[in-house]
């Protein structure tokens, strides 16, 4: 039951990030996609390795983090949260974030009670919860300053 879960999580997010990067400002998108990617992948696997979380069920058994999470859905939705606080100031981030992160804490949480796709050793949801929060909020920082950067 898992991996079938796993693999329509995979499909819709290859079908969600099509959707999501064909759209103009293609280049903002993609660098999201990959500096999503790129933090995550490091922050992930740190955290697996310090025993505070593990994923049962995976995808691709040989790694120790969720790939599917780390390079697809959690970016993606970091696309998501990038977009819709494109033109909006920095308190619109901020709540903008709590929403994405709450829901991804909501969904995570239900996975980890009524599945085997991931186990809280050392962690909470209030780990989860706060540990997206900043990511959002880092990434969004991090695309602006570039995009200021790039303006000069």
């Amino acid at each position: 039951m898992e991996v079938i879960v796993l693999w329509l999580f995979f499909f819709l997010g290859i079908i969600l990030i099509f959707n999501t990067i064909r759209k103009p400002p293609v280049k903002d998108w993609l660098l999201c996609l990959l500096t999503a990617a790129y933090f995550t992948t490091f922050l992930g696997d740190i955290v697996v390795k310090a025993g505070l979380l593990s994923y049962p069920v995976k995808l691709f058994p040989q790694f120790q983090s969720s790939i599917l999470y780390e390079y697809l859905l959690l970016p993606l939705m970091c696309i998501y949260f990038y977009k819709t606080t494109y033109h909006k100031t920095v308190f619109d981030w901020i709540w903008q974030a709590l929403v994405y992160s709450s829901v991804l804490t909501v969904s995570e949480l239900l996975l980890e009670q009524n599945t085997n796709l991931i186990h809280y050793i050392n962690w909470s949801w209030f780990h989860t919860l706060a540990s997206q929060f900043l990511l959002l909020l880092f990434i969004r920082w991090l695309l602006q300053l570039i995009n200021k950067i790039s303006e000069r």
